[in-house]
């Protein structure tokens, strides 16, 4: 659902990479995975929202008042997408170099399909930041 909402509002995008790897070892892939995950997880502060299985983990934080003229607004927000997806489709189809929106649009078309394969996805983060419209 992450990679068609951003799909949506590809005309707001000014950036893109893509990175992908095959594992033909099920538990070498999760551990690869996790340690990605690890890594992408630790550039940030900290985390305003945790939701894992339903159950919000998010530490409840006084929010500033939106409507203040002194509140900040975000106007840019990076997203990191790691997912860990079954078979090497992926890996063989996603382009190693983003030179345009469509290069950005065969990305995010690709992991939306192959994730909705029968239980093809196995594992997924989805990072964004700022996480809350008045951080900046």
């Amino acid at each position: 659902k992450v990679a068609l909402e951003l799909l949506r509002r590809k005309n707001s995008i000014v950036a893109a990479s893509t990175r992908a790897f095959h594992y033909r070892d099920e538990s070498q892939a999760q551990r690869e995975f996790n340690n990605l995950t690890i890594q992408q997880r630790g550039k940030f502060e900290r985390e305003t929202i945790s939701k894992f299985g339903g159950v919000d983990y998010s530490p409840r934080l006084e929010k500033a008042d939106p409507l203040s003229p002194y509140a900040q607004k975000a106007t840019m927000a990076v997203v990191t997408i790691v997912a860990l997806i079954d078979g090497d489709s992926t890996s063989k189809q996603l382009s190693p170099k983003i030179n345009s929106i469509k290069d950005v649009e065969s990305a995010l078309s690709r992991i939306a399909a192959d994730c909705k394969v029968d239980d093809c996805l196995r594992g997924a983060e989805i990072l964004w930041t700022p996480e809350e419209r008045d951080e900046t």
